[in-house]
């Protein structure tokens, strides 16, 4: 390289700013690294990766497990890419992107197209250029997620135990204590609260409380496998098929297993802890004291051969429990428990950016912006944005309606008959030439032109391009494609493989198309099509801006970004229902208003409006009639909801108790959340909403 520099011959830019630069930036040493250890080789396409473009925005580093699904920012992680092939593997795992992608072709711009590897070739080049790093070839052959904590996750772990030990001890230290860590602060591991959890008999405790769930999706998918007979406690317990296995745990499919371990955490003593603690290093030292303290002895004889004779033991059994009806105790309050979530709807604030300035010899801290500035702390829409389009369309009417403007009139032949009576007549009648034709019986020689196709245009369309791909089918092509002429070539294509988008618009596919253009164009060249622009209908995209050309431009709103569902009522009590979108939300509070109107556009009052994380009580047939109101110690906290999102006139729910669905789809609704109770109630038909404080309290 150095060689080559101090040559006469012309050098890259890239490389001549690379040989003047002193010290080179981490992020180029990292990339050198990177290239050195892939032998110069896309771990991807296989392609090589030439040096002059090395440091260029052409490659790429690029996360092997994408940050967004699993933060590792290591080297380990990491290799060198080509741009466009990291934007499209987007945040997919090496070897998913492989499988999903293999043989797609990728255009790098300038006319250069890279293959994308398949899976054969992909791992044996894996193996072969990463066979001395086997923590990378294990990341770049991975298939799922890790589930595991990786060392920078375990030290994080270990510093904040460590700290938050201290500022506990700084709390409950007693007057006198020098030690780091005070007597009043016991450390405890998992292995204790586990133990004292069984011996304790909290473990049945758990399976009563959940055990209703599993019974249900067995009914949902008319099935026995999520439950199974236990000969030793001689009842049904709750289990998943060996599918869902992988990675499932009882104890946190529910929110309240928090409160059972505070419970056991609370009841552990510094005694429990040395006991087991001892017990789990093999210590020599038995602590007879402690077990004495501590277990329930059990009377057991057996034969000693030595002694030859029978002897008679005691043998330290279970834990002692904190006191007599501790289990029950403990059943009884986890049922009652009610888990409530925190509330984050801060949608706008004003600004504080300041900034040092002299003012009189003296620095001072000034405003950057004169007069409110307001900052939006959501995202306000998705990255992909529409532009909104005018669509020639086709549509039969009557004849006296397409009179109206005859020069819409598809059939051309019409047109100029019609431009030949209206001749006769000496100027254009929309009257009389219907009546000439109904004369006629409206025939126009052997054609019916009682209606008639016309064109019109179709206005509240958005528009935007999109990479040709499997869900291409017909009817989407005649029903999203803008342009005919494509529309004409895909729709050919498409039939030349008997209708069937896997085989047509598959990588192979497409290249096969772009060969076959010509023919396929009724002999008339073309360049060769990987993206069409599609349409939908403007909906609920609201536009980007009011001035220029922003007002012909539609985005839609982000996901997670409704955060408030509102529900009205009219005079006669009846509901009505409301999303009220972000940029409304904005606008409003930016003017001082409340974030949801008092009234909707029909005039009914607002009752009360619900955002993701409240609460909701589903109320009985029979509180409904009566009017009474619930009340939780009387073991309805299973009719209580929480709100999980909202669009349109829709909004869903989840049991307020539940941390995750046993089996995806199966046990809560299609999205993991659904519009009714699990009595089949709509909810938002009856609910009413709870007022819960910042402590988690129920007020109301």
């Amino acid at each position: 390289e150095e060689g080559v520099i101090k040559s006469a011959i012309e050098v890259p830019e890239d490389i001549l700013k690379i040989s003047k630069t002193a010290q080179p930036t981490s992020s180029e040493l990292q990339r050198y690294k990177l290239w050195l250890e892939q032998k110069y080789r896309s771990p991807y396409t296989g392609q090589f990766i030439p040096l002059g473009k090395l440091f260029t925005p052409e490659y790429e580093i690029e996360h092997i497990i994408p940050q967004s699904r699993y933060f590792d920012d290591s080297f380990s992680n990491k290799v060198i890419c080509e741009a466009a092939v990291n934007r499209l593997k987007d945040n997919q795992l090496g070897l998913e992107f492989i499988k999903e992608h293999h043989g797609e072709k990728v255009e790098l711009g300038l006319g250069q197209v890279v293959e994308i590897f398949s899976e054969k070739d992909y791992q044996s080049f894996v193996k072969e250029y990463y066979a001395n790093n086997r923590s990378k070839r294990a990341k770049l052959l991975l298939e799922d997620t890790p589930e595991s904590f990786n060392e920078r996750q375990m030290n994080d772990t270990r510093y904040i135990s460590k700290t938050v030990k201290g500022l506990l001890s700084n709390i409950v230290r007693e007057e006198g204590e020098q030690e780091a860590t005070s007597k009043n602060v016991v450390v405890c591991n998992g292995f204790v609260t586990t133990t004292l959890k069984h011996d304790w008999g909290l473990d049945a405790v758990w399976n009563d409380l959940i055990f209703s769930r599993f019974e249900r999706i067995n009914l949902l998918t008319d099935s026995t496998v999520f439950t199974a007979w236990s000969e030793q406690y001689q009842k049904f317990l709750p289990t998943v098929p060996l599918a869902l296995s992988k990675g499932f745990q009882k104890k946190r499919i529910d929110h309240r297993h928090h409160v059972m371990d505070a419970l056991v955490i609370a009841c552990a003593t510094r005694d429990h802890v040395n006991l087991l603690n001892n017990e789990s290093a093999q210590s020599g030292l038995k602590r007879y004291d402690l077990q004495r303290k501590l277990r329930i002895f059990e009377q057991t004889s057996y034969f000693d051969v030595k002694a030859n004779k029978q002897v008679e033991r005691e043998i330290p059994k279970e834990f002692i429990k904190p006191w007599d009806s501790f289990t029950t105790d403990v059943r009884n309050e986890l049922e009652k428990i009610v888990v409530s979530f925190k509330q984050n709807l801060r949608v706008i604030n004003k600004t504080t950016n300041k900034y040092l300035a002299y003012e009189n010899g003296k620095k001072v801290l000034k405003p950057q912006i004169k007069g409110d500035s307001w900052a939006i702390r959501k995202p306000l829409h998705k990255d992909t944005v529409f532009a909104k389009v005018s669509l020639q369309k086709i549509k039969t009417v009557k004849l006296s309606e397409a009179l109206k403007n005859p020069e819409n009139i598809v059939d051309n032949r019409f047109r100029n008959e019609i431009r030949r009576i209206s001749a006769t007549y000496g100027k254009f009648d929309p009257e009389k030439i219907n009546k000439y034709f109904k004369d006629r019986k409206y025939l126009y020689g052997n054609t019916d032109i009682s209606k008639v196709d016309i064109y019109y245009f179709e206005t509240e369309n958005a528009a935007v391009r999109k990479s040709l791909n499997t869900s291409f089918t017909e009817k989407t092509i005649k029903e999203s494609v803008t342009d005919s002429g494509i529309q004409k070539i895909l729709l050919n294509h498409l039939a030349m493989k008997n209708n069937k988008p896997e085989l047509a618009f598959s990588p192979e596919g497409i290249e096969e198309m772009n060969r076959n253009i010509t023919a396929l164009n009724n002999g008339t060249p073309r360049q060769p099509i990987y993206k069409v622009r599609i349409y939908e209908p403007i909906g609920n995209k609201f536009q980007v801006g009011y001035t220029g050309n922003k007002k012909a431009k539609y985005v839609e709103a982000a996901k997670g970004t409704n955060l408030f569902f509102a529900i009205y009522t009219d005079d006669e009590g009846n509901r009505s229902y409301e999303t009220i979108a972000l940029n409304i939300v904005a606008e409003r509070l930016k003017q001082g208003l409340k974030a949801v109107p008092e009234r909707n556009k029909k005039g009914h009052e607002l009752l009360f409006h619900l955002s993701p994380n409240d609460l909701v009580y589903v109320p009985t047939e029979e509180e409904l009639a009566s009017g009474t109101k619930c009340r939780i110690e009387d073991g309805k906290a299973n009719r209580i909801y929480k709100m999980v999102s909202c669009s349109g006139y829709q909004c869903f729910f989840v049991p307020n108790n539940i941390a995750f669905p046993i089996a995806q789809t199966a046990e809560l609704g299609a999205n993991n959340k659904s519009e009714k109770s699990w009595d089949g109630i709509m909810i938002k038909q009856i609910c009413i909403k709870m007022v819960v404080n910042r402590l988690g309290k129920i007020t109301t």
